[in-house]
């Protein structure tokens, strides 16, 4: 391509770009010598860069029925059409097209999960490795016509399937399309071609019964409209878990042929993954970033919260551990607390206000003010400032004025899976422990401690430990790397009785300086035996302990030894609370800081 029309097709994006809604983001276009693929296109949701990359020579429109096919279709420019229409359009329209009117499948990576969970659960074992291509598969087949309607044309989209039929046959060295890639190309047809765009791609059809087959029950099951000329029905969020299903059910049979073609620009190897990329090693993966998101801190939050809200159990395409530490990740983030930057507080002197006559006796010559002449007794005085002004400067207290380690002490015993009062533990579907636990509190504290101290920037420079106390007391330490190893200690009570391992608190904190927060729901059962050796750790530590309910011996014994106690009657108080008594005990550390 010339630079004048790489230009040109930028700016006509650039144009769809702005018609479909996407504010910001970069488009680049790309031409390889080496490119595995005729064509590739990707997306960022993350400022929504669009790249699109192609074979250098690539012409779309070149053989006798292409052509024909351009002609009717009014196509001026194959290769400018295939990008506008399966890079520009495509694409986007997986999260909304156009954004703002919701229609866009998956739309978000929570309705992804959900739908991969329901066609791994309609996949036979045999099958299960298919899972992302049968997924991306069926999100295509429910924005395609959204695609066609929107434009009102999407025949680079129709080129770009014949290509693909093309490219099969020649790496098989067999005419038509593979089992399932043809009823999912048929079946985009039903929904939006007219018969010049099934008469191009009728020469990649096979004879092959059960693909008609398994295209007209697919049809019948979800009802599908044929030329559908409204396309919101199919995107009723609430029916994808069941069409899904229904598709991957009539189609799986032809999966016995592993694909070969691409869905759409993105799809590599014929398995739906993203990240394996696509061409040679200079070029960037493509994708529509659906996947990639998923994969990330924030999409792991999103699928995790989602589900939890909507009283939905966990996913199976996530551990356990994973959608339990993003969901605590993400509800620690609503913890209400007031907080500003750890620092002191300095007057600095940037100028004078007013000046009187310089005194020889006390004041320094080297602050005279030679333009300013004062007449005195004793003749003419030089001036001399007399009020500065003075503005207040804070400085960021550096972090040795904090302890080097921080340690959460968490009854972990079974009455902490009761709730703080009433009866309900809460919903348990999602939460084992209940999301109306003493646990669960607990641990939304101990999330938003960890928070607290990122935003802080303490929480790199300190190490951190987590000990969990009931018939045993088990203990884990990590410095800031390390800290999804506690995390994951955290998240794996053991509901015995309430005890509490003095010489285990003492070999973990190791004579260091450092802040200890306990909590318990009542009494130590082994106190007697324990007391003398924690009220040796708490005399040389920073402590203070958190009671849910009445005051026991322990809190007494506590208080005596002039240790802060707190008791806490509800939830929602507990957890504001353990990040409130964290933010007072640093914030301590600031007084005096050099």
């Amino acid at each position: 391509m010339t630079n004048e029309k790489i230009d040109r097709i930028r700016q006509k994006l650039y144009e769809q770009k702005n018609r479909v809604g996407l504010v910001g983001g970069r488009i680049t276009v790309n031409e390889y010598d080496d490119s595995k693929e005729n064509f590739s296109a990707s997306i960022n949701p993350n400022g929504w860069d669009i790249t699109l990359n192609v074979r250098k020579g690539f012409q779309p429109i070149n053989d006798k029925r292409q052509k024909a096919y351009a002609r009717v279709k009014k196509i001026e420019d194959g290769l400018e059409t295939i990008l506008l229409h399966v890079g520009g359009l495509h694409e986007p329209a997986h999260w909304e097209l156009p954004f703002g009117s919701e229609r866009g499948c998956p739309y978000d990576v929570y309705n992804h999960d959900k739908i991969l969970e329901a066609v791994k659960s309609a996949l036979p074992t045999d099958k299960q490795s298919h899972a992302s291509y049968v997924v991306n598969a069926f999100e295509d087949m429910v924005i395609n016509p959204r695609c066609r309607e929107f434009n009102g044309d999407f025949s680079g989209q129709v080129l770009f399937w014949d290509w693909e039929g093309i490219k099969c046959e020649e790496e098989s060295g067999k005419k038509g399309f593979t089992p399932f890639y043809e009823a999912f190309v048929k079946l985009n047809m039903h929904l939006f071609g007219d018969n010049i765009d099934k008469s191009l791609l009728k020469r990649h059809y096979t004879q092959d019964k059960r693909v008609d087959e398994a295209v007209n029950k697919t049809v019948k099951d979800l009802n599908l409209a044929e030329r559908i000329s409204d396309t919101g029905p199919l995107f009723d969020k609430s029916r994808w878990v069941y069409m899904a299903g229904a598709f991957t059910k009539n189609l799986s049979n032809l999966l016995d042929v592993t694909p070969t073609e691409r869905l759409s620009a993105f799809s590599s190897e014929g398995n739906g993954d993203p990240n394996e990329g696509e061409g040679s090693e200079s070029e960037p993966k493509p994708g529509n970033g659906v996947e990639q998101k998923t994969r990330t801190r924030e999409g792991k939050e999103e699928v995790s919260y989602g589900r939890y809200a909507g009283n939905n159990k966990q996913s199976p395409n996530f551990t356990s551990f994973e959608q339990l530490d993003s969901l605590y990740r993400r509800l620690a983030k609503a913890i209400p607390v007031n907080v500003e930057v750890m620092s002191k507080r300095s007057g600095l002197e940037i100028a004078p206000l007013t000046f009187r006559p310089f005194d020889e006796e006390k004041d320094d010559p080297r602050r005279i003010k030679a333009s300013k002449l004062y007449a005195t007794d004793e003749g003419l005085r030089f001036g001399y400032p007399k009020v500065p002004l003075v503005i207040e400067a804070k400085s960021k207290v550096q972090r040795r004025s904090f302890p080097d380690f921080k340690m959460i002490m968490i009854d972990n015993s079974e009455s902490m899976q009761s709730p703080i009062s009433g009866s309900n533990a809460g919903n348990t579907k999602f939460i084992p422990w209940g999301d109306n636990s003493k646990y669960h509190f607990a641990l939304l504290g101990h999330y938003g401690i960890e928070n607290f101290l990122q935003r802080q920037q303490v929480a790199q420079y300190i190490s951190h430990g987590l000990s969990l106390f009931s018939s045993q007391t088990r203990y884990k330490e990590s410095g800031f790397q390390g800290l999804d190893e506690v995390r994951r200690f955290a998240l794996n009570p053991d509901w015995g009785s309430t005890n509490l391992d003095a010489k285990s608190i003492k070999n973990a904190l190791n004579g260091r300086e450092s802040f200890v927060l306990s909590l318990s729901d009542g009494g130590i059962g082994n106190w007697s035996s324990e007391r003398e050796e924690i009220r040796k750790l708490a005399e040389k530590n920073y402590f203070a302990h958190i009671q849910i309910g009445d005051e026991t011996s322990f809190t007494t014994d506590l208080k005596s030894w002039g240790v802060p106690v707190f008791y806490v009657t509800k939830g929602e108080d507990l957890s504001k609370l353990m990040v409130d008594v964290t933010k007072k005990t640093y914030d301590n550390f600031t007084h005096g800081a050099k």
